[in-house]
């Protein structure tokens, strides 16, 4: 299977086509059954994106997959070097062994070890530097430096992933387009750094669906976006402010675009604790037999609460993206669960 890219800097005379290797996989669209019987009473059904099958065990891959693709094959790159909270790393990995490139992530010491063997298990060799993931990415920045900076894959912060991530709304609208599932009302999706919202929402534009609100999913102590949605203006969390045990969401800041773009769009930003996120995993893991980590929880916990803010927008067909996730297990969400406060 082939992905083919324009090159930015051909005519509308001279075009030229690049062909790579695809590397993420045209993921389900379904509907939920359980969780479309908790919004019986709002006439309302819910539509799961299913990230979480990917290759990788993420969204991530789509993005990561075209912008490794891309250096190696327009740049020469033999060295892929990646900071992460687990889910990039895993994606740079993968893509790596494919296309048999060298590869190296760095990731922070709170990333579970179980994590950092899957990563490893992809052939990457793996360094573990830091408490949060900016500590880990300066690092591979400085061994960037060394191997080569255009093999440097930054996590969520490349105009490239954006447009590999828009690939989601690619297979949302071709569905859509043919019978198969319905125009969503709203879409639900978690936010860490940021390169999964621009890619949806640059998705939408591109289809004309700017009209569909996003309902943003952060947890307490990773309200990176929250926090800048409601001060107006890009904000850094103070490190003291970082205080999520979901370190894949944990990121000081969104990237700049990420911001910028959701000011031309109408999002609605929602925080879930820690033990929310988590017990809706285990409810999910339950319902639909697919286990995902609580980064992804945090959306799914969003639709297990049916906050007001949701069910004003009177939806009928609800939206969420199941981004996936590989550093979980039941039994890490059921230890998690034994420490974490009740509310």
């Amino acid at each position: 299977m082939g992905l083919s890219v324009m090159s930015p800097n051909t005519s509308c005379d001279s075009i030229e086509i690049k062909s790579y290797t695809q590397l993420h996989i045209n993921s389900p669209f379904l509907e939920s059954l359980p969780l479309s019987k908790l919004y019986t009473s709002e006439n309302a059904k819910v539509w799961m994106k299913i990230d979480a099958v990917q290759p990788s065990g993420s969204f991530k891959i789509r993005g990561i997959g075209l912008l490794c693709n891309k250096v190696v094959n327009e740049k020469n790159v033999k060295h892929l070097i990646c900071s992460s909270g687990g889910n990039a790393g895993k994606s740079v990995a993968y893509a790596g062994r494919k296309l048999g490139i060298k590869t190296t992530i760095v990731l922070p010491t709170t990333i579970p070890e179980e994590t950092v063997e899957k990563i490893r298990d992809e052939g990457a060799n793996v360094i573990v530097h830091g408490n949060i993931w900016d500590d880990a990415d300066s690092l591979a920045r400085e061994i960037a430096l060394k191997e080569g900076l255009d093999g440097y894959i930054h996590p969520f912060d490349n105009p490239t992933l954006w447009e590999g991530h828009t690939t989601i709304i690619d297979e949302i609208y071709q569905d859509v387009s043919r019978g198969i599932s319905p125009k969503p009302d709203v879409i639900l999706c978690s936010v860490g750094g940021g390169g999964l919202l621009i890619g949806i929402l640059k998705g939408l534009e591109k289809y004309n669906w700017s009209d569909i609100p996003i309902i943003t999913a952060e947890t307490y102590g990773s309200h990176s976006f929250w926090k800048s949605h409601k001060e107006n203006k890009l904000t850094k969390l103070e490190i003291s402010e970082v205080t999520s045990t979901i370190k894949t969401l944990a990121t000081r800041s969104v990237c700049s675009e990420a911001f910028e773009m959701s000011r031309r769009f109408k999002i609605i930003p929602i925080l879930v604790s820690d033990r929310e996120a988590v017990e809706a995993c285990l409810k999910y893991v339950d319902q639909e037999r697919i286990l995902v980590e609580p980064a992804c929880g945090a959306s799914l916990a969003i639709l297990y609460k049916k906050p007001t803010e949701l069910l004003n927008l009177n939806p009928k067909n609800i939206l969420t993206i199941v981004c996936g996730g590989n550093g979980t297990s039941i039994s890490s969400l059921n230890k998690s669960l034994q420490t974490l406060p009740i509310l």
